[in-house]
């Protein structure tokens, strides 16, 4: 129950009311003659995807495209990459889906991006509780700061590059925050899922931090891949009814007596 609640947090409204998706998608996803299985490329995010110590995928976007994979009849095979060469992969074509922002491609006409967002990041100004506060992005001006290697922000990144006397790239939240709490850096920019994972592991509680806003994650297709307009379809049909079938089960728990 709290894990398919923590999904269920996780993912991001319905691009449609549920009227509109019956009428579109029916009951049933499409079936792809034969199964396409998608080479997946992806950073070390826990607790939304990581690999873990036993060679095994794990986290909650795993848990999402094993549902997505179930509806849609689309396999995927994780393949996680250090942050510059991840995007560097999928830029080059050397793997044909990722989750992400949609500035993470150099050239939105090679790829097929889902028509919705399939999960929203909460994006967080992080620093140390001795630290002056902050409430909006343009505090950070003249302040040294800490980023994630290779992050987009959305499209933010050069602002935050720009407004900044300095700044230092990590490559994952437990860095930037060791960088916060040794004082390498003022203000770290994360984001909420995975800094409070990092804080919460590390025993941590000595910083604050600020919603600078949120960003959209999409399905991100290469069109070279084999009918790839379909199975983005294909995909997007998954998502809606993997997301139909969690809203369901919620309801016939909190049905019962």
């Amino acid at each position: 129950m709290q894990r398919t609640l923590l999904i269920c947090l996780l993912l991001s409204s319905l691009a449609c009311a549920s009227s509109s998706f019956s009428n579109e998608y029916g009951n049933h996803a499409f079936r792809l003659p034969p199964a396409y299985t998608l080479q997946w490329g992806f950073v070390h995010f826990p607790p939304l995807i990581y690999r873990d110590t036993d060679g095994t995928y794990k986290g909650d976007l795993e848990v999402l495209m094993s549902g997505v994979s179930l509806y849609s009849g689309i396999a995927f095979t994780p393949m996680e990459f250090p942050n510059i060469r991840a995007i560097f992969n999928l830029n080059q074509q050397k793997v044909n889906f990722a989750i992400g922002v949609k500035t993470l491609v150099n050239e939105e006409n090679n790829f097929f991006i889902s028509a919705f967002p399939i999960a929203k990041m909460q994006l967080r100004a992080l620093w140390r509780k001795d630290s002056s506060p902050i409430k909006t992005i343009d505090d950070l001006a003249g302040k040294k700061l800490v980023l994630l290697n290779g992050y987009t922000y959305g499209g933010l990144r050069t602002t935050f590059e720009q407004l900044s006397a300095s700044f230092m790239d990590v490559e994952h939240h437990n860095r930037a925050i060791a960088a916060v709490k040794f004082n390498r850096a003022d203000y770290a920019l994360v984001y909420k899922t995975a800094s409070e994972y990092s804080i919460a592991i590390d025993g941590q509680a000595e910083f604050e931090h600020a919603t600078l806003g949120e960003v959209e994650l999409y399905f991100i297709l290469d069109r070279n891949v084999p009918q790839a307009k379909q199975i983005m379809k294909q995909l997007e049909t998954g998502y809606l009814l993997y997301q139909q079938s969690l809203n369901s089960n919620i309801e016939h728990l909190e049905s019962k007596p």
